[in-house]
C-alpha cells in the first residue's frame, strides 16, 4: 500500500516552490504538520495574510530555497516516505 500521510503531501507541495496556509488542506490542524517540519531543520518563509472571508489573518507558508534547506527537506520526505509505505 502506498498511502501518502497529510505530512508527506504538504512537504511534497513545499518541495515543489508552493505556498500554503492551514486552510490549505482538509486535515483536523495542519498547523501541526509545519511544526513538525520546522522541528525537522527545515526553514520556512512565513507572511501574514489577510484572511478573505473576514477580518482575521492567517499565515502563509513556503520553503526557503537556499541548497541546503531543499537537501533537508527531500532527505526528510525519503525518511517519511518509507515509513509510509511499511504500513
Amino acid at each position: 500500500m502506498n498511502r501518502k500521510s497529510n505530512l508527506t503531501k504538504i512537504l511534497h507541495d513545499l518541495i515543489q516552490g508552493q505556498k500554503l496556509t492551514s486552510i490549505d488542506r482538509n486535515s483536523s490542524n495542519t498547523n501541526q504538520y509545519f511544526k513538525t517540519i520546522k522541528d525537522n531543520g527545515i526553514h520556512l518563509v512565513e507572511e501574514w495574510k489577510p484572511n478573505q472571508e473576514n477580518q482575521g489573518r492567517h499565515k502563509e507558508r513556503s520553503l526557503q530555497r537556499d541548497y541546503d534547506n531543499v537537501t533537508r527537506a527531500k532527505k526528510f520526505l525519503l525518511k517519511l516516505e518509507n515509513k509510509t509505505k511499511r504500513l
